[in-house]
C-alpha cells in the first residue's frame, strides 16, 4: 500500500509540473495535466488521511478560502432572472481555486516521499524544458512578424507574467546548484527572459522583471557579486539598445503621451482607461462595501460617469475586469473579498519567508507586483499555473528545507 501512495504522490506531482510547463505551450495540455493532478491527488488525500494535519496552518487555506469567497459571491450576488451564467470567470475562478487548494494541500502534507528522489533536480529539468520551449516560440512568433508575442495564450499580458514567473523560478533552481557553470547558465536565462519580455510588449512585466530578479538574487545570496552584475548588466543594455527602436521607444513614447492625454481629461487610451477603471473601482467599493453583483457594479459605474464623464474609458472594461486584482475583488465581493485576497498574499508570503522558500515567496510576489495592473486570478491559465506553482514550491518547505 505504501509503495501505491508514493506512486500517487509522485504522479501527482508530475503532472502538476507538466501542467506548468506546457501553460505557454498549450492550454489543452495545462488543463489536462492540471485536473489529473487534482483528481489523483483527492483519491491521494483520501488515502492518506489518517495523517494529515489540520490543525497546522497551510498555504492551501487561503487558496481555498479566497475560491469559497469567489463561490459564495456567485450564488448569492450573481442571481439573475435567467439563472446562474455557470460561465462566469469569477465562477470558474472559484471553483479552480478551491480544486487547486487541494492540489497545493495533498502536495505539500505528503512532501515526505520527495525524500527518495532529487526533487530540485526534477523540478529544474522540467521547467527548463517549459522555459526553452516557450522562449523558442516566442522568438519564432517575433520572426513572424507578431507585434507582441503571445505564446499560446491569447493575452499578451498573461503571457508575459507566466513568463517572467517561469523564468525566475528557473533562475532560482540555477543557483541553487551552487556550481559556477549553472551561474553563467542563470545570466544567459536572464538576458535572454528579459529579452522574450520585451517581445511581448507588456510594459509592467518589462518594468518589473530585472528588478524582481534583482530582489530574488540578493534574497538567496545575501549579498551583491558585482562581477555577475556587471556581466549581466553590460548585455541587457546592449539587447536593450538593440530592441529600443523596434519595442521600446514606441512604448515609451505611448506612455508619456498617454499620460499627458489623461490629464488633459482623454482616458481612452491603454493607461489612461486603467486609471479611470481604478478610480470607478475605488468607488464601487465605498458604495457597496459589503459587495454586490457585476450587474449593480455596471449599472452604478454608468451613473458615475455621467457625473464625471472624464472616466468614461472605464466603461469599455467595466464588464471584463478592473485591471487590478485588488480593486476588482474589492468592487465586486467587497470587504470579505478584498480580506480574502489580503489573507492569500500575505499567509503565503509568511510561509515562504518563515520556511527561507525563495522560489515560493517569489511567485507569491510576482502575483502581487503583476496583480497591481491586471487580474490574474480570473484567468484560467494564470490561475493553472500559479496555483501549480505554489503546491510545487511549497512542497519543498515541509521535508526539504530550501538552501541559501
Amino acid at each position: 500500500m505504501e509503495k501505491i501512495k508514493s506512486r500517487i504522490y509522485v504522479t501527482v506531482m508530475f503532472c502538476a509540473l507538466l501542467s506548468v510547463a506546457f501553460a505557454l505551450l498549450s492550454n489543452g495540455r495545462q488543463k489536462d495535466f492540471y485536473y489529473i493532478s487534482i483528481y489523483l491527488g483527492i483519491v491521494g488525500l483520501l488515502m492518506e488521511r489518517n495523517i494529515l494535519k489540520f490543525k497546522k496552518f497551510n498555504i492551501a487555506y487561503p487558496i481555498i478560502l479566497l475560491g469559497i469567497v469567489k463561490l459564495v459571491w456567485f450564488f448569492v450576488l450573481q442571481h439573475e432572472s435567467g439563472g446562474y451564467n455557470f460561465y462566469s470567470d469569477q465562477f470558474n475562478g472559484g471553483k479552480k481555486l478551491v480544486l487547486g487548494g487541494l492540489l497545493a494541500f495533498y502536495l505539500t502534507q505528503c512532501s515526505h516521499y520527495l525524500n527518495n528522489i532529487d526533487y530540485k533536480k526534477i523540478l529544474l529539468l522540467v521547467i527548463s524544458i517549459g522555459f526553452i520551449a516557450a522562449t523558442c516560440y516566442g522568438i519564432w512568433q517575433s520572426f513572424q512578424g507578431e507585434n507582441r508575442v503571445e505564446m499560446a495564450i491569447n493575452r499578451a499580458t498573461i503571457s508575459a507574467y507566466i513568463y517572467s514567473t517561469l523564468s525566475i523560478t528557473l533562475i532560482y533552481l540555477l543557483y541553487n546548484q551552487r556550481k559556477k557553470v549553472y551561474y553563467f547558465i542563470a545570466a544567459f536565462v536572464i538576458v535572454l527572459s528579459f529579452i522574450t519580455v520585451i517581445l511581448t510588449g507588456t510594459r509592467a512585466a518589462i518594468i518589473c522583471h530585472l528588478l524582481i530578479i534583482a530582489c530574488m538574487t540578493l534574497y538567496n545570496f545575501r549579498k551583491i557579486h558585482i562581477k555577475s552584475v556587471v556581466v549581466v548588466a553590460v548585455i541587457s543594455v546592449l539587447a536593450v539598445t538593440i530592441l529600443y527602436n523596434r519595442y521600446i521607444h514606441p512604448k515609451l513614447t505611448q506612455t508619456f503621451d498617454e499620460i499627458a492625454l489623461y490629464q488633459e481629461g482623454r482616458d481612452n487610451t491603454s493607461l489612461g482607461a486603467r486609471f479611470s477603471m481604478w478610480t470607478v473601482g475605488l468607488n464601487n467599493f465605498g458604495h457597496a462595501p459589503f459587495g454586490q453583483s457585476a450587474k449593480s457594479r455596471s449599472d452604478y459605474s454608468k451613473q458615475y460617469v455621467k457625473d464625471y464623464p472624464q472616466y468614461k474609458a472605464a466603461m469599455l472594461y467595466i464588464d471584463v475586469h478592473l485591471h487590478d486584482e485588488t480593486i476588482e475583488t474589492l468592487s465586486l465581493q467587497g470587504i470579505f473579498g478584498g480580506l480574502a485576497l489580503l489573507f492569500f498574499y500575505f499567509g503565503i508570503g509568511w510561509v515562504a519567508l518563515k520556511n527561507r522558500n525563495v522560489p515560493l515567496l517569489f511567485t507569491i510576489n510576482c502575483m502581487i507586483v503583476y496583480g497591481l495592473s491586471d487580474v490574474l486570478l480570473l484567468s484560467s491559465e494564470a490561475i493553472l499555473f500559479y496555483v501549480a506553482l505554489i503546491g510545487l514550491c511549497g512542497a519543498i518547505s515541509n521535508d526539504q528545507r530550501v538552501e541559501c
